[in-house]
């Protein structure tokens, strides 16, 4: 039964919520400023007047310029991953993962009406190739990515092998190389997405389908 206590949220008193709602700021601002100009071209300045707060706020809650960039990361390849990899009672559905990720996929490739026929970004506003410029130049920003990559695979890596428990996916794969093989290649299609790359998403769903449910291919 869920507990009824206060959430951790309620547990938090007047001062840890306002910063909280501090940081929460600074970052939604970050993420609006990568959106418009690159993760390198806004200033500190720029970000902190933008959220309206100081340099001082800034420092409370950030080392630097390349921890606040890892921060705005997490916050959006985390919120990707958790609205396409399945969790809770869904958190062993593999093909649910692969419906999900196709439909946010779609999203960002129907254009939007005032974005001048421009492709979406799919991670919510900073393009994944300047995740990874970032991560070339920065040690803490490459290891912080690769963890969060890492994570994925070990999430669909138990949805691989629930899935496998259930009969419902090839027992010839190994979960884990079948999950590598699949975060690699969503890395690759969110790539080609943003480029603005023609893709027909629906079947390379079918087709990933097949390959994971050869019977369906008999059908």
């Amino acid at each position: 039964m869920p507990s009824s206590g206060p959430t951790g949220l309620q547990r938090q008193g007047p001062r840890e919520l306002a910063k909280q709602e501090t940081r929460d700021a600074l970052i939604a601002a970050g993420l609006q400023a990568f959106a418009e100009e690159g993760l390198d071209v806004p200033s500190l300045d720029a970000i902190c007047s933008r959220a309206g707060f100081t340099r001082g706020a800034f420092y409370v809650h950030f080392k630097d310029r390349d921890d606040f960039v890892v921060a705005v990361m997490e916050h959006v390849l985390g919120g990707f991953l958790d609205a396409v990899i399945a969790t809770g009672d869904d958190a062993h559905d593999l093909e649910r993962t692969l419906d999900r990720f196709v439909d946010a996929l779609g999203a960002a490739a129907t254009p939007s009406a005032h974005g001048g026929g421009r492709v979406r970004p799919v991670l919510g506003g900073v393009q994944l190739y300047r995740l990874v410029e970032a991560a070339a130049r920065s040690p803490l920003i490459r290891e912080r990515l690769v963890g969060i990559l890492q994570q994925a695979v070990k999430r669909v890596t138990r949805a691989a092998g629930a899935a496998q428990g259930r009969s419902a996916v090839r027992r010839d794969i190994d979960p884990q190389h079948g999950a590598e093989l699949l975060v690699v290649a969503a890395l690759g299609l969110i790539g080609a997405i943003e480029l603005g790359v023609p893709l027909d998403l629906r079947a390379i769903r079918r087709t990933v389908a097949t390959l994971l449910y050869p019977e369906r291919s008999r059908h």
